[in-house]
């Protein structure tokens, strides 16, 4: 049995960039290299959104998406459904024109007091793990994909999901070099010590 959070649909890790780069989401997938970026922060009922946003979804659908609305109650930064039959309708939905999105399960401690935990005999393929700070995103976002050179030594932890194993013991050196090379690479400053929330999140591909 699996323990998890939530399901939620996102963009496959290549298709994960919007065409016209608009608000936070980039017009290129976030890779280094070949390897692309797996984790937390990608792009989250999007499909869904657009087809809501522009006036083209149907009732059916929309009441759908007013259930991850509905879920969201907790201001974790994260929109999960505790219910995979309703998920898997968003996924066919969302991936009615072109294959591009797939199902992911989120899991940690932190998350879990805020989600609660859902035991589940599905089939996951767990990713890795990634650092989620509220109001910030992902910290690998943020930091090794946007300035490789400036984690030179961490670019070798990352395995071919472009995240941390998950039993590797590294987050605490890698937001220990983030803040270090914030100023100097002009990163993002994040305020560590006073987020809402901030979590080493595992990160799942349900099979199905």
């Amino acid at each position: 049995m699996n323990r998890i959070c939530g399901y939620q649909v996102v963009r496959k890790p290549k298709c994960n960039y919007d065409e016209l780069g608009r608000g936070a989401y980039s017009n290129t997938a976030p890779c280094i290299g070949e390897t692309y970026y797996s984790g937390v922060d990608r792009m989250a009922w999007f499909d869904l959104d657009e087809d809501y946003y522009s006036g083209t979804i149907s009732k059916k659908y929309a009441d759908l998406r007013s259930d991850v609305e509905d879920y969201y109650t907790d201001f974790s930064g994260f929109k999960l459904l505790p219910d995979l039959e309703k998920t898997i309708k968003i996924l066919n939905y969302s991936n009615k024109d072109i294959d591009r999105n797939e199902i992911c399960v989120l899991y940690s401690e932190e998350l879990a007091l805020k989600k609660g935990v859902i035991m589940t005999d599905k089939c996951i393929d767990w990713l890795g793990s990634d650092i989620f700070v509220s109001g910030y995103g992902s910290i690998l976002l943020l930091g090794i994909y946007s300035e490789p050179l400036a984690f030179a030594d961490f670019l070798a932890k990352l395995n071919k999901n472009g995240l941390f194993d998950i039993e590797l013991p590294i987050h605490k050196k890698y937001i220990a070099r983030y803040c270090e090379v914030c100023a100097s690479y002009n990163l993002e400053p994040v305020n560590f010590t006073s987020t809402r929330f901030m979590s080493t999140i595992a990160v799942g591909r349900l099979i199905i």
